[in-house]
């Protein structure tokens, strides 16, 4: 585990504290599975999808106790949202000074830790609050990190993209970020548009599925699958490295 943290993944500059919120809502541990549609073929789709931890002076991740297979165990705190994860780090450095946020892609973190060759490590994931508002308000039950998703009617086909010639299943983290999509196939297909669904499922079930799924009509569909990163998260990652680290000056005007 500290060679993971300490090596993988890296640190981004400090931010100005945003007001505090209710940050352990909403997380669900799922159980550790076993491999079904290829560890290779999952990591490969979450390496897109950017994380954050929060790291102690050790490069130690922080932790919460989550209930796995019916114990109590200690699992590293994984966030979506960097903001949020600034936002937990004044928290955690009253106890560590040290402690900092570190950004890796989930698809690393999940190889090295759920998939790892030692001893495997759940992961608690800690959705964007306003993202999992928007959830509950689809799915009054939902837990989990939500990912959005559209498709024809109810119980019609999903709607998918086209990229290289090839059909993707696009799963959004932002349900902004899909309406964006959907109003650009509205303006091509106003009549399909206006039977459009949107509905949510969660990261958590299909990383369980990815791993566990045995029914070949839906490993197809999940071959498939693309996941999108929220636009605001990214933006929030760019904002982030064109800052200058910690003691270093900013560029004079001109540079």
């Amino acid at each position: 585990m500290r060679h993971l943290f300490s090596a993988l993944l890296r640190p981004l500059p400090l931010l100005t504290v945003l007001a505090s919120g209710s940050l352990l809502g909403g997380g669900l541990v799922m159980p550790l599975p076993a491999a079904a549609l290829g560890e290779e073929a999952i990591v490969d789709k979450l390496e897109q999808v950017p994380v954050f931890v929060i790291l102690n002076s050790d490069g130690q991740p922080l932790t919460a106790a989550a209930e796995v297979d019916d114990q109590e165990v200690k699992v590293p705190v994984v966030f979506i949202d960097g903001e949020a994860a600034e936002e937990f780090l004044t928290r955690a450095r009253e106890e560590d000074p040290s402690a900092e946020v570190a950004l890796v892609d989930l698809g690393t973190l999940y190889q090295e830790t759920v998939l790892g060759d030692e001893e495997q490590v759940p992961l608690l994931y800690l959705p964007i609050g306003d993202e999992l508002d928007t959830a509950t308000q689809l799915q009054s039950n939902f837990q989990g990190v939500p990912l959005f998703i559209a498709r024809q009617g109810a119980d019609g086909p999903y709607l998918t993209i086209n990229q290289d010639g090839q059909a993707s299943l696009p799963m959004f983290f932002s349900r902004n970020d899909l309406q964006t999509l959907l109003d650009r196939y509205g303006e091509t297909n106003a009549e399909a548009a206006d039977n459009i669904v949107v509905q949510v499922l969660s990261l958590e079930w299909l990383l369980a599925t990815m791993s566990s799924n045995s029914d070949p009509e839906l490993d197809a569909q999940l071959q498939q699958v693309r996941l999108f990163p929220s636009t605001e998260v990214l933006n929030f990652i760019r904002a982030q490295e064109a800052e200058p680290a910690a003691g270093e000056p900013a560029p004079a005007a001109g540079e």
